[in-house]
């Protein structure tokens, strides 16, 4: 089937998946917690800590975007023009109170050291519009992302496979990574990295979201038929230096890691066996502590320029080459203390999903439409473990 740009399409057999997956999740949440005073999420477990910022949105000049995406892209005039890069969250110069929240990716809690990814959960606050019906919060657009390109998931039907062998067994995860030798690639890849500093990483979406609906738009047809957007677009945090011309931070790895995935990284770092280490935490607490300090990341959206830019399968990886972010705001966090029990916990019930915002950000994609799904079930089962109401965060909160 030739596909069309800006455009996703549902999987054979995909609202069959939705249930069997529900209720994998809530056998996997009781197998991990169902004895436990409190729950945690069921992936990116470990939370390094809650950090307050800014997001600026700039003043974006949109027909400048629009000339450099026709470069990249073969659009026809009407395409061109059903494009609108100003509205929603991207509407207006504005500056926003942002929470972050920084974690590794593994269904457990590991070491740091532990091979994983590294998220940075945004909960942009005080934005206003037509929300998702999904949501859970009335003035908030979560966006979360993560220091990997790509999703080593291609698919609903590999979710389900993988998330099963998780539930069932070490041992059945790693036949079913041992099977699907691609997918497994893309997770030993997505995992390699150990960056200085999560202050100074790069994160993406890896998944995409819609930019603005059409006017015909149904979401009941979602996951049923293919449906089309008038742009399609992911995300991107870039670390930048906090004085002007902002120029970009390279990439630095901790500090003491092997290069070789076989060595004892304990033993290397000077750590004693039983040792827990928590460096992500200890960096983000003394980094922030500092009276000067000042960390930022340009805000950058990628257009699906092709295709071949897989929308749905998430291990395609969208080349800058072919399409370059365009920056759209800047993202800065200062100085503060956040070495606070309280913050831990307030940290620790956040609750953060990509379908959790505005109607014109519908995250798309088939691990989108996913999480649709199976985030609500993992949250509930948080807060009704520690019987937790929901509050919905300000940005005015304190320690």
């Amino acid at each position: 089937m030739i596909q069309k740009l800006f455009t996703e399409y549902p999987e054979q057999d995909e609202r069959k998946y939705y249930d069997l997956l529900v209720e994998q999740v809530k056998t996997r949440m009781d197998n991990l917690y169902k004895d436990k005073e409190r729950a945690l999420r069921d992936t990116h477990t470990k939370s390094h800590a809650a950090v307050k910022g800014t997001l600026e949105i700039f003043d974006i000049d949109e027909e400048v975007i629009k000339r450099e995406l026709n470069k990249h892209a073969s659009l026809t005039s009407s395409q061109l023009n059903a494009i609108s890069i100003k509205q929603g969250l991207l509407s207006l110069p504005k500056q926003y109170p942002v929470w972050l929240r920084f974690a590794n990716g593994r269904f457990q809690v590991e070491n740091d050291y532990v091979s994983d990814t590294r998220s940075m959960a945004v909960k942009v606050m005080g934005v206003e519009g037509e929300r998702l019906e999904q949501s859970y919060e009335s003035k908030t657009q979560d966006i979360i992302v993560h220091n990997s390109e790509f999703f080593f998931v291609k698919s609903i039907r590999d979710y389900y496979g993988f998330f099963s062998a998780v539930v069932e067994s070490d041992e059945a995860t790693k036949k079913w990574l041992f099977k699907h030798p691609r997918q497994f690639l893309a997770l030993i890849k997505g995992t390699s990295q150990f960056p200085k500093s999560l202050l100074t990483q790069k994160y993406w979406s890896s998944s995409a979201s819609a930019l603005g609906l059409k006017p015909n738009f149904d979401a009941s047809k979602t996951s049923l038929v293919p449906v089309e957007y008038p742009a399609v677009i992911k995300y991107a945090f870039t670390p930048v230096s906090s004085q002007p011309p902002h120029d970009r931070i390279p990439f630095q790895s901790r500090p003491g890691i092997p290069k070789l995935p076989f060595f004892d990284r304990a033993k290397a770092l000077g750590l004693a066996p039983n040792q827990p280490d928590n460096y992500y935490r200890d960096d983000l607490i003394q980094s922030l502590a500092k009276p000067d300090a000042e960390y930022c990341w340009d805000f950058g959206i990628q257009f699906q320029t092709s295709p071949n830019m897989s929308i749905d399968d998430t291990t395609i990886t969208w080349k800058e080459s072919e399409s370059p972010f365009f920056t759209v705001g800047r993202l800065t966090v200062k100085h503060q203390i956040i070495n606070f029990e309280k913050q831990y916990d307030f940290c620790e019930n956040l609750r953060f999903s990509p379908w959790n915002g505005l109607a014109v950000h519908r995250p798309v994609g088939c691990i989108n439409r996913l999480r649709g799904i199976v985030y609500p079930v993992v949250a509930s089962y948080r807060y009704q473990k520690q019987g937790l109401v929901h509050n919905e965060p300000t940005g005015n909160e304190t320690f």
